[in-house]
């Protein structure tokens, strides 16, 4: 989710005059990937491991909640389902769309794409509110057990900014070449001026 925040506001230049292909797939996939991975946490699959279960599983046995009196316990897990009920239209959306599109190609749905986003309407907010929300409460439950608090990150989750601004120095380099092959000024699409210690020069 936030490979795909941060391809989505990274300069335009950067992806369209590159590699514009390769960056529209990857922003897609992490975007498919993202409402795959809400869609399986809320799965309504008998027996499935999701986010209700674990809720019902922990209002049935407040004496596994080891770092919490019974009621606190009992207040973290109706917080925990209010937001879960408020989240309900969006997750109804990415059920939809996983249903007819994401896991499964509906007929109706390849006939008439446009029908499934104006009945499964899901905007970015809407996406990374399913997360922010689902990792709160999944923290929240953690905590109950294992009194284990922190984010749910990964090593290395913004490493495309390296990969990023390594772009856009090549891209001043071809710029500043071009200008001393054809001994006048370069007129297209310039990158921003990059922010970190990659950068090696202004473009």
């Amino acid at each position: 989710m936030q490979l795909a925040g941060g391809l989505l506001a990274a300069d335009p230049v950067l992806l369209q005059q590159v590699a514009p292909t390769f960056f529209g797939l990857t922003v897609d996939g992490c975007l498919e990937l993202a409402q795959m991975a809400v869609a399986r946490l809320y799965d309504k699959t008998r027996g499935a491991v999701t986010i209700r279960s674990m809720l019902h599983d922990a209002a049935g046995q407040p004496a596994a909640c080891q770092n919490a009196t019974p009621t606190e316990a009992a207040h973290s897990i109706f917080r925990s389902v209010q937001a879960v009920i408020a989240l309900q239209p969006i997750l109804d959306s990415i059920r939809k769309r996983r249903n007819v599109w994401l896991a499964h190609l509906d007929p109706e749905t390849v006939a008439n794409p446009q029908a499934l986003a104006a009945e499964a309407r899901l905007t970015l907010p809407d996406l990374e509110r399913a997360f922010q929300q689902s990792e709160k409460i999944l923290v929240e439950l953690g905590s109950l057990y294992e009194g284990v608090f922190g984010e749910l990150e990964f090593i290395g989750q913004d490493d495309y900014q390296v990969a990023l601004e390594l772009i856009r120095a090549a891209k001043c380099v071809f710029i500043e070449n071009y200008k001393r092959e054809f001994g006048h000024p370069f007129t297209g699409p310039r990158p921003k001026v990059g922010s970190n210690h990659l950068l090696i020069m202004p473009c």
